[in-house]
């Protein structure tokens, strides 16, 4: 209680100060009216008392009414003292006080006025700000004169882009993007946030991630999923490369990113995704993004079948704000309702069921009679568990009142994943209820869409990139083949030359030289030498096309095979990255029912080092370049995967990180990765008490191409040599993967235990996909 009243003290001290200093600059503005004369600066002073009733908080009458009368007064002087700069003033003061009294209509008529005037007198610039200003004044949410703002944008960005302002106006065309979206105009603005992405990118502009983002949730309402989920890759993976990216930033990206993974089923990309998301989210202070993270996450796991550790992340991560609103408390209570229920704990998931409509019930009257399908959309996704529940429960009155609730939502604006889901439930009520034609109706609408969102969307999508690559390769060899033209006819313009030029020569000197009968003869011979060499001409010009010919076949052959080699080489990396999660996900079965310590242990670790290699070849399907990865990168990935799975011992632990910029081959990648993954697993597990500790990666050039890697903590060290017992197994298996790249090996006792291997990176090797060759 003491907390709130003294918040409270705080909010009315700082509006008390805003009152006062308002007051006085009010009371300044009086004094300088009555002591101004009739002139210019009188019609400043009345235009700023205009400006000071407008800016204050709310839309009371009276303040309007002020407004309007300074504004009508300095108007009427500039008239009369032929101000026309001033006159203008006025009416842009003017438009944006019928703007805020929603007239908008009559606010577009005054601020083209004033946009016009300034155009026509040379001040493009500043007309590009009164659009630009229209455009800011109404309000995003305001859909019904979502036109008016897209116009005003519009109008902004072809003055500065007369004006050659390419930054300024690539950012006004995302607003442009963002009006088309509001106003549901989805073709529209998909295509003015792609023109805003290409001029982002002539720019190198840092921030390009924001239109990716609002590239993405534009394909999210035009329910192109795999399209949507590449702009959310896009729009994370730029921002990651932006070092001033603001926390706040980075947890909505991930967030959206982690929801595109989660509908596309990439399950365990989508619990990755959360993670990062959660990370952000507290650096910012965002406690909306991060339960919102937190469910996310829950439902990962229970999609991946590991409830236990799902209610385990619970317990660790659902207290780190203590003070949750009831969309909060709904967002918990949803996950953890749906692990119990998937995980058949039915009477662990009952006693949340009067919990969660409580707060649902609260969520459910905030939103009231709203339309903004953000809002519903999420009610109905956390509300799935409850539904979910009383199916397997047998429930089905409850069922049927739920989903009665669900269908009376407004649907307006439904994605196309919820009404899935909302065909799904139909499906299920005609099915318990014998309807069953309208139950294979419901079927039939559910296979379409699935279809439409898995096949038809990625067939599509590879189709668009073949298209411009073949486009590309096109407009770069017909520009080859007409370099060569030119070429061409340049050298035979210079034979040509030189050979009129010898014929010339020869004809003066035999003219000069020999008789008129002996000139004749030499004449004829010429002419015979002439054809001669036309006939060489002709021939080699024959020749040459044909050669031309097969240059073209052979270039369009290499341009064919080149696409379907990348093709090929990026299926196999997915599809072995694919077979290692299903091993993964195998080995975690034998896992859950195995009841050795040991065995499991054993199995842990296995699947430990099948991820380090799957997140190789996952990055390899992912870039466009696939030969080599970036051992910062990879670390990044390894830690990230290892803090989801030993969270509670990493929360303790500083991993400090100082790595060269090193490009590995997948032949050498792989060996690194499994070394990095014992020797920081080993770490995790034994090298730290309560207190926690620090483990250090370091990895530098010390000639060209010779690499020292080292990884090393500051725990009790390695007990094997202080006891002077063989190595451990994990050790004997790092100095085996060392010399499978022909490394050095080293482990000792330095302030803790230290790992060390140094290698010689094999940059013209060619990796183990591409050759066909595995290790021994």
């Amino acid at each position: 209680m003491r907390i709130t009243i003294g918040k409270l003290l705080i909010c009315l001290a700082l509006a008390a100060i805003w009152l006062s200093t308002s007051a006085q600059n009010r009371d300044r503005l009086l004094q300088n009216l009555k002591s101004s004369g009739v002139d210019s600066n009188r019609i400043v002073t009345l235009l700023k008392l205009g400006r000071y009733y407008l800016d204050k908080p709310g839309d009371d009458k009276i303040d309007m009414d002020s407004t309007a009368f300074y504004i009508n007064k300095a108007a009427k002087l500039s008239e009369d003292l032929h101000l026309t700069y001033y006159v203008y003033e006025c009416v842009l003061a003017n438009a944006c006080l019928t703007a805020t009294l929603h007239d908008f209509e009559k606010a577009n008529r005054l601020f083209t006025q004033a946009a016009r005037y300034y155009e026509n007198s040379g001040n493009k610039r500043k007309a590009a700000e009164i659009w630009e200003l229209y455009g800011n004044w109404i309000w995003y949410v305001d859909t019904e004169h979502s036109d008016f703002r897209a116009k005003a944008y519009l109008n902004a960005y072809g003055i500065l882009s007369s004006l050659n302002e390419k930054q300024k106006a690539a950012d006004i065309l995302g607003q442009v993007a963002d009006a088309y979206l509001r106003a549901g105009k989805l073709d529209a603005a998909e295509k003015a946030i792609e023109s805003a992405i290409e001029q982002y990118k002539l720019l190198k502009y840092s921030k390009i991630y924001y239109g990716y983002y609002i590239l993405g949730e534009i394909l999210y309402r035009k329910n192109d999923i795999k399209k949507g989920l590449i702009a959310r890759i896009e729009t994370a993976n730029s921002f990651n490369n932006d070092p001033t990216g603001k926390p706040l930033d980075g947890a909505r990206f991930y967030f959206n990113l982690a929801g595109a993974y989660y509908n596309d089923m990439q399950n365990q990309n989508a619990l990755e995704a959360y993670v990062r998301c959660m990370e952000y989210a507290l650096k910012a202070g965002a406690k909306d993004y991060y339960y919102l993270s937190v469910r996310g996450a829950g439902l990962c796991y229970s999609k991946l079948h590991r409830f236990h550790e799902g209610i385990t992340f619970f317990e660790n991560n659902d207290d780190r704000f203590p003070k949750k609103s009831p969309y909060d408390e709904m967002l918990i209570l949803s996950a953890k309702l749906q692990l119990y229920t998937q995980g058949g704990q039915l009477q662990k998931a009952a006693a949340l069921i009067g919990p969660f409509r409580n707060v649902a019930h609260k969520v459910l009257a905030d939103i009231g009679n709203q339309t903004e399908y953000y809002k519903i959309d999420n009610y109905i996704a956390i509300s799935d568990p409850l539904l979910r529940y009383f199916i397997k429960a047998g429930k089905w009155d409850e069922f049927l009142n739920s989903l009665r609730q669900l269908e009376s939502l407004p649907k307006t604006g439904q994605s196309i994943l919820i009404k899935r889901r909302m065909l799904d439930y139909s499906y299920t009520r005609d099915s318990i209820s014998g309807n069953l034609m309208a139950a294979l109706r419901r079927y039939r609408q559910i296979t379409r869409i699935n279809d439409s969102i898995n096949n038809a969307a990625a067939t599509k999508h590879i189709r668009e990139l073949e298209a411009r690559y073949r486009s590309l390769a096109k407009d770069k060899t017909i520009q080859g083949l007409h370099n060569e033209s030119l070429m061409q006819k340049e050298r035979l313009r210079r034979r040509s030359t030189q050979l009129y030029g010898s014929l010339i020569g020869s004809l003066l000197f035999l003219i000069l030289t020999c008789t008129l009968y002996y000139a004749y003869n030499q004449k004829k011979k010429a002419n015979v030498a002439l054809r001669s060499k036309q006939a060489q001409i002709n021939e080699q010009n024959h020749q040459l096309s044909a050669l031309l010919t097969d240059k073209e076949t052979l270039i369009e052959q290499k341009d064919s095979l080149l696409v379907e080699k990348e093709l090929l080489l990026r299926e196999v990396h997915h599809r072995v990255k694919n077979n290692l999660q299903i091993v993964i996900s195998l080995l975690y079965s034998q896992s859950s029912h195995s009841k050795n310590p040991e065995a499991i242990r054993a199995i842990r670790n296995v699947q430990d080092q099948i991820q380090s290699i799957s997140i190789i070849h996952q990055k390899l399907y992912k870039k466009s370049g696939i030969s080599t990865i970036r051992l910062s990168e990879y670390v990044q990935d390894l830690i990230g995967y290892l803090s989801g799975v030993y969270m509670p011992k990493l929360r303790k632990v500083k991993i400090t990180q100082e790595l060269d910029v090193i490009d590995l081959n997948t032949g050498q990648a792989v060996p690194i990765g499994l070394i990095m993954n014992e020797a920081i697993t080993n770490s995790i597990k034994y090298a730290f008490s309560e207190s926690g500790g620090e483990i250090k990666i370091i990895a530098k050039y010390l000639q060209p191409r010779l690499v020292k890697l080292v990884i090393a903590d500051n725990g009790p060290g390695f007990r094997d040599i202080m006891k002077n017992d063989p190595p451990s197994l994990g050790l004997e298996m790092m100095k085996a993967l060392a010399r499978q790249i022909n490394g050095t090996f080293e482990w000792k006792n330095e302030g803790g235990a230290l790992i060390s291997i140094v290698f010689k990176i094999n940059s013209h090797e060619f990796s183990m996909l591409e050759t066909g060759i595995l290790p021994r």
